[in-house]
């Protein structure tokens, strides 16, 4: 079955996924999920990953990361989600459900 997903309805279920993972405590403090777009005409994949959460220092009157600005994998494991958005949403659904499952048996 061939189905066209809008970036909307990604974003949607990317934002169902880290609250998820929010729910279960899985995301570090001062971290945040977040994802990254991809092109499948461009071989680039839709990603999901670990970053810091910036945050103003009045010192410096900058932005500083001080849990690292740097990307690693989510707390789900594999960052890859696809090259489509069917793609990157179908596994999202997948990993959500899963973790909704989790919450439901640990009573959250």
């Amino acid at each position: 079955m061939s189905y066209r997903i809008t970036k909307a309805a990604l974003q949607e279920r990317f934002e169902q996924y880290a609250s998820a993972l929010d729910r279960l405590d899985m995301i570090p403090e001062g971290y945040r999920v977040v994802l990254q777009h991809g092109s499948n005409s461009n071989g680039i994949a839709y990603r999901a990953w670990l970053t810091g959460v910036r945050i103003w220092n009045e010192e410096t009157q900058w932005y500083d990361f001080p849990n690292g600005s740097g990307v690693s994998a989510p707390p789900t494991g594999d960052d890859f989600l696809g090259l489509t958005k069917a793609e990157a949403h179908e596994k999202l659904t997948a990993i959500t459900r899963t973790l909704w499952e989790v919450a439901r048996h640990q009573g959250r």
